[in-house]
Formats: structure tokens, C-alpha cells, sequence
């Protein structure tokens, strides 16, 4: 938790009619507006505040995170991943910042009206809830607690109106610190887990789409390929068993087998004598065949 505030020093900034005072925490009950989330932001930016001559934005954005992040498992609502609240924060922030440093040189109607509308949204909620339905499923499942109707109710009404409370906050908040941040990387490590299933899942039917393929190019092959002819009536093979039979010395007609060779004298186990001259007894059989 961060160290209490000195009233006495609090850092304010003014843009257009609205004050932004830096603040250690978090209102106890509700979710935090984005103007919340610069207030904080203002806090840990200020180099009392951080113990060292300066902390970074990057730096303060990861602690925010990770107190929004528990702030909302107070309320039993899942987050995004600790990582994506933290560019969200960053980019709330920068907004701000750069309307404020350029409030003096530009005042007119224009950045009146960019300022004012600014202020209007910083009122609304810093919305960080999972809309993933199965990222969510899968966190509620390692969690064990399962989001019930009222906070449902609750999310809702802190999107809008903003007038419920939750009344167990409290309670919760007393669990002690160590606990509550091994529950938030507990959550983080499944929902690497359930993204890495979401991605193998993807891969697979990528896979799967391309072996269909492969499949489908072997049959347009071997539809021309006149060295399939002679295996037509040899029982019914698939592809690829086609292609694993026909070697290169099966084609040339350059093969043997162990059993042939046994069985077959050596000068009658191929029809040509050389590559220009055919076995005399080839013709004679052919003759004896025609003339039956």
C-alpha cells in the first residue's frame, strides 16, 4: 500500500475548470474513474512520493495496474491481463498530459471544448473488465469464484450511474497483502494458460487445414499419373500408400525383391537384355499367346 499522504504538499493540477489532485488510493467500494487513475498516477510521479529522484511513467503504470487489478478482485470482477491495464493507463495519461502542458498557449474555443469533453470522460469508469467470455470461464474455473447477478449488476451500474456500493469491500481489503498479490499472478499464470490453449487450439485446425490440402494435391497428381494404372485392382489404398509403394525403383523397373531374385534366374528377370535389345524369348511367347 502506498505510504500516506501530506496534505500540506499535494500536487494539483487544473485543466480547464476541473482539479486534478494527486491521490495514494482509491475510493473503498466503487471501481476507479479514469480521473482516479490520473490522480494515482499523479502521486506516484512525484518524486517525493517515489523515494528517487524520479520514477518513471512506465514504472508507475505497472504499479497502478497492479493495484487496479486487486481492486477489482476485491469486488470478485475479473480484469484484462496486468499488462494491457497498464497501456490503457498510460494512454489515459498521456492524453491528459499533453492537453495540460499546452493549456496556456492555446486558449481558445477549440481547446476549450477538447478539455472540457476530456474532464466529462475522466468521470466515467476506467472499464478493465474481461469481456473475453472464455479467458473469464476459464479464470472463474481456477479461481473457484464464479462472478454472481448482483456483481453483475454492480459492473453495470458503475458503467453508468454509479450509485451502488459494495458492501463487502471492507471485509476483503483485510486479507493480507501477500495473499491478495498471489492471487493476481495465481489469475495472470491461468490466463497465460488459457490463451497458450486458445492459440494451440488455433494451430491445430491450422494444421489440420493444410494436411486436407496436401491431400487434395495428391489426388489432382495422381489423377494423370499413368504408373497408378497398374495398381487399380490391388485392393483399395489410400494416397499416400500409393505414394510410399511407388519408388523411384519400382517406376524404372530397376527393383528386386529378395523373393524374386531367389525364385527368377538372374537372365530372365528383366525383358531387355541391354537398353537396345529385347530377350528372343519375349517374342516367342507373344507369338504362342496370339496364336492360342
Amino acid at each position: 500500500m502506498m505510504a500516506a499522504l501530506d496534505t500540506k504538499a499535494e500536487a494539483k493540477k487544473t485543466l480547464g475548470t476541473v482539479d486534478y489532485v494527486e491521490s495514494s488510493e482509491f475510493a473503498q467500494g466503487i471501481l476507479p474513474t479514469k480521473k482516479d487513475v490520473i490522480q494515482n498516477m499523479l502521486y506516484l510521479l512525484h518524486p517525493k512520493r517515489a523515494g528517487q529522484a524520479q520514477r518513471s511513467k512506465e514504472d508507475a503504470a505497472q504499479l497502478l495496474a497492479e493495484l487496479l487489478q486487486e481492486h477489482w478482485l476485491f469486488c470478485n470482477l475479473y480484469t484484462i491481463a496486468t499488462q494491457n491495464i497498464k497501456k490503457h493507463i498510460l494512454t489515459v495519461y498521456e492524453e491528459f498530459s499533453k492537453l495540460y502542458q499546452s493549456r496556456k498557449r492555446r486558449k481558445n474555443e477549440l481547446f476549450t471544448q477538447k478539455a472540457d469533453d476530456f474532464n466529462k470522460r475522466s468521470e466515467q469508469l476506467f472499464d478493465i473488465f474481461c469481456t473475453d467470455a472464455v479467458t473469464r470461464e476459464k479464470l472463474e474455473q481456477y479461481s473457484g469464484m464464479k462472478m454472481t447477478d448482483m456483481e453483475w449488476k454492480f459492473l453495470e451500474d458503475q458503467r453508468s450511474e454509479r450509485k451502488m456500493y459494495f458492501e463487502d469491500f471492507m471485509d476483503k481489503k483485510q486479507m493480507e497483502t501477500i495473499e491478495r498479490r498471489r492471487k493476481v499472478e495465481s489469475l495472470e499464470r491461468f490466463r497465460r494458460i488459457a490463451e497458450e490453449e486458445r492459440e494451440a487450439c488455433k494451430r491445430k485446425g491450422m494444421t489440420s487445414n493444410r494436411d486436407e490440402q496436401s491431400d487434395e494435391d495428391v489426388t489432382d497428381r495422381n489423377k494423370d499419373d499413368p504408373c497408378l494404372e497398374h495398381n487399380k485392382g490391388i485392393g483399395d489404398f489410400s494416397h499416400k500408400a500409393k505414394r510410399k509403394r511407388l519408388s523411384p525403383g519400382w517406376i524404372t523397373g530397376t527393383a528386386t525383391s529378395t523373393s524374386y531374385s531367389e525364385s527368377v534366374p538372374p537372365e530372365c528377370q528383366h525383358i531387355r537384355m541391354s537398353i537396345r535389345k529385347v530377350r528372343p524369348g519375349f517374342y516367342e511367347t507373344f507369338d504362342k499367346y496370339e496364336n492360342c
